[in-house]
Formats: C-alpha cells, sequence, structure tokens
C-alpha cells in the first residue's frame, strides 16, 4: 500500500500554533505520512482557493486534517479568510455523509473551562485531541491510526 496523503487544514492563529502545527506536520512525515501544507505546498503564483478546493476534493487526497483551536473555530463559524473557505467546503462533506472518514478534527487548544474548541459543523462527531501535553503521544497515535485506517 502506498503512503497516505493528509492535507492539514489550520488557521495561522499566532507562532506558537503555527509551530504546533509544524511538528504535527513533521512528526506525521517521519511516520510515512505524504503531508500536504500550504506552508510547504503552496507556492507563490499558486491559487490559494483553487489549491484549497483541491485539497478537500481531491480523490487522491485521503484525509484531511483540521487542527482546531479557537482561532480556527471562530473563523470557521465565521466563514471567515481561508478557514472560512475550506469550510464551507469541508462541511458540506461532513454533513452529506454520516459516517466520513476523510475529515477530522485535532484539537489543539481547549478554553478556561476546559471545553475544546470545535467548528460547529463538527460538534456531534468525534476528534482527537492533542491539547494536552499527558496524552499527545496516545493521541497522536490515534491520529497516525485514523490516518492509516488500522
Amino acid at each position: 500500500m502506498s503512503n497516505p496523503n493528509l492535507f492539514i487544514s489550520y488557521s495561522w492563529s499566532n507562532h506558537d500554533h503555527e509551530q504546533l502545527v509544524l511538528q504535527i506536520a513533521t512528526e506525521l512525515t517521519e511516520s510515512g505520512v505524504n503531508v500536504i501544507l500550504d506552508k510547504w505546498d503552496l507556492k507563490e503564483g499558486h491559487d490559494a482557493y483553487a489549491f484549497m478546493e483541491k485539497m478537500v476534493t481531491d480523490p487522491d487526497i485521503n484525509k484531511v486534517a483540521i487542527i482546531s483551536d479557537r482561532i480556527y473555530a471562530e473563523k470557521a463559524d465565521g466563514r471567515s479568510g481561508g478557514v472560512g473557505t475550506e469550510t464551507q467546503i469541508i462541511s458540506r462533506e461532513v454533513y452529506e455523509q454520516q459516517e466520513q472518514d476523510k475529515f477530522v478534527v485535532v484539537v489543539t487548544e481547549r478554553d478556561e473551562n476546559g471545553k475544546v474548541h470545535l467548528p460547529t459543523y463538527y460538534k456531534s462527531r468525534i476528534y482527537i485531541d492533542l491539547s494536552e501535553p499527558d496524552g499527545y503521544a496516545d493521541n497522536f497515535e490515534k491520529l497516525l491510526r485514523w490516518i492509516y485506517n488500522k
């Protein structure tokens, strides 16, 4: 079996969050996943919206990991920026299929009450939690198992 292709959707929230996204992407790459990330694959002169749409609709992209923090959830719900554009494409796919397995939300942040930040369209679905250092290794393994359908 060839290595799975995974697109990472995330918000450019702040430097720390971007570093975390890059860390997750690097760890996934080291685990044999072909990660497609705008910072790595979207080049000058490319159409950002066409890039996003292709990542979500291209049958060669096996999985899409949605890295959700507070800002991502806000942008998704407010349909703003690139996240808003991806949300319009992704939410339709998620709503239309009860047992979809192409998209998963990966939570990286909780609010002051310990509640995870999820886009509204994903609230009833199971997510992967990488917000707590204690559970990071186990939940990263869950993410890998999901990517590889194991």
